[in-house]
């Protein structure tokens, strides 16, 4: 699992700037944004989104997060109206851990910013230490945790960031709990988040490590990796990631070096063979039902596709044409994690661009974990087919989906096997 984190100060400019879609294309599983400053965010393929804006000040603060696993639940604040209503932390309850983004408040510039900071972190770290699940904590904590992370910390010293009270709170933080994740794999210095708005400043890498991610100790044996995107604009900050060994379909954290996840029994590393498309092109019996993935396999991206140069309109209608050319004859069932509403219009593109109908169709079937997938193939599909696997052929981009499949005993290529 890749969880980025990342202070954006303010979305309407890394939007505009294609920025969003940069980081994006990082493929993260989670994505947390601070100091948003919109009461409105855009939907991003593929992904559930929460947004907790400032209700006073809407082009202040504020905090959101990008997730393509279904979270449990979801918190907004921690039950402090003078700090929830600046939007400020999003709690996202997952299988086995939860997940705090959090925007802290700066202490600078007066003495009642001080000691207004120092109670949002009173009452943020009592939230966060009652969290029933272990927890990953991230965000601009607007801290300075140790002299290594400034570049001339005698500058800032006896200031707000850097007070004593401050690290102490790092101290007894990480020496209970939790761990720097990024400490974990990189002990050096000159690796900063955040960097004054002054001429030069980012280029001579004057800056201070703000952005961190805390993460219980308990999972200390399945982080992978941690570091900072220095190179990516958009913000006077810079994003951080964290990577766990951590299940792609359920999004559980493994606690160990499992081949296979322990709650829902899917591969957790599949073979290189898995990736793997056929040479020779496949044929499909014309007695299978197929069950299809909509929003990736059939069409390119119904709400955009508009946008599109006329060179890749065309590439993508023939490619669609050669598929249906492929499935026409078949009984086919489309799939897709889009909500109904949004889904509904895709499938109706397909038909007046395509004329091809699909027999059945189900929304919000990606997102759900294996055990409801499996449900809803025992409950749904084959009452009204069969119960006979061969019967069967999903065409499925994602491998961790294809696994899913074989476990029920379905046949899941790739789509490349056939085109």
């Amino acid at each position: 699992m890749k969880i980025i984190s990342w202070n954006i100060n303010g979305l309407k400019s890394i939007v505009e700037n294609g920025f969003l879609d940069e980081i994006i294309s990082q493929n993260p599983d989670i994505l947390c944004l601070q100091e948003v400053k919109s009461t409105e965010i855009p939907d991003i393929e593929g992904y559930t989104s929460c947004n907790n804006p400032c209700t006073t000040m809407p082009n202040l603060y504020g905090t959101a997060v990008y997730s393509k696993i279904d979270p449990i639940s979801v918190r907004y604040g921690f039950g402090d109206e003078e700090f929830d209503c600046e939007g400020r932390v999003i709690r996202l309850e997952f299988e086995n851990f939860n997940l705090f983004t959090v925007y802290a408040p700066s202490g600078a510039k007066s003495k009642e910013r001080l000691e207004r900071k120092y109670r949002f972190y009173d009452k943020f770290t009592d939230y966060m230490n009652k969290s029933a699940k272990p927890a990953v904590v991230c965000g601009d904590l607007n801290r300075i945790s140790a002299e290594i992370d400034a570049k001339n910390p005698k500058n800032i010293i006896d200031k707000s960031g850097f007070l004593k009270e401050e690290r102490e709170w790092f101290e007894d933080i990480l020496s209970d709990k939790f761990l720097d994740a990024f400490r974990k794999f990189n002990d050096s210095g000159d690796n900063f988040t955040w960097w004054p708005n002054r001429k030069n400043f980012r280029e001579k890498n004057k800056g201070y490590r703000f952005d961190y991610f805390l993460v219980s100790k308990t999972f200390e044996k399945t982080l992978t990796d941690s570091y900072i995107l220095k190179d990516q604009m958009g913000s006077d900050h810079a994003p951080i990631v964290l990577e766990l060994n951590s299940c792609q379909v359920c999004g559980t954290v493994n606690r160990t070096d499992n081949e296979y996840c322990y709650l829902c029994g899917i591969k957790l590393i599949e073979s290189e063979d898995e990736n793997i498309e056929s040479d020779e092109k496949l044929e499909i019996a014309k007695d299978k039902i197929i069950l299809l993935d909509l929003n990736y396999t059939l069409i390119a991206n119904s709400s955009q596709i508009r946008y599109l140069p006329l060179d890749e309109k065309i590439k993508n209608q023939e490619y669609e044409l050669e598929l249906i050319d492929l499935i026409k004859d078949n009984y086919v069932i489309l799939i897709t994690a889009s909500p109904y509403k949004r889904s509904h219009k895709i499938l109706r593109d397909i038909k007046e661009k395509t004329g091809f109908e699909p027999d059945e169709s189900y929304w919000n079937f990606n997102r759900q974990p294996p055990v409801v997938k499996k449900y809803w193939m025992e409950s749904e599909v084959l009452p009204n087919h069969g119960d006979d696997p061969d019967k069967y052929l999903a065409i499925e981009s994602n491998p961790t989906t294809r696994a899913m499949y074989r476990k029920l005993g379905i046949e899941a290529r790739p789509k490349g096997d056939f085109i």
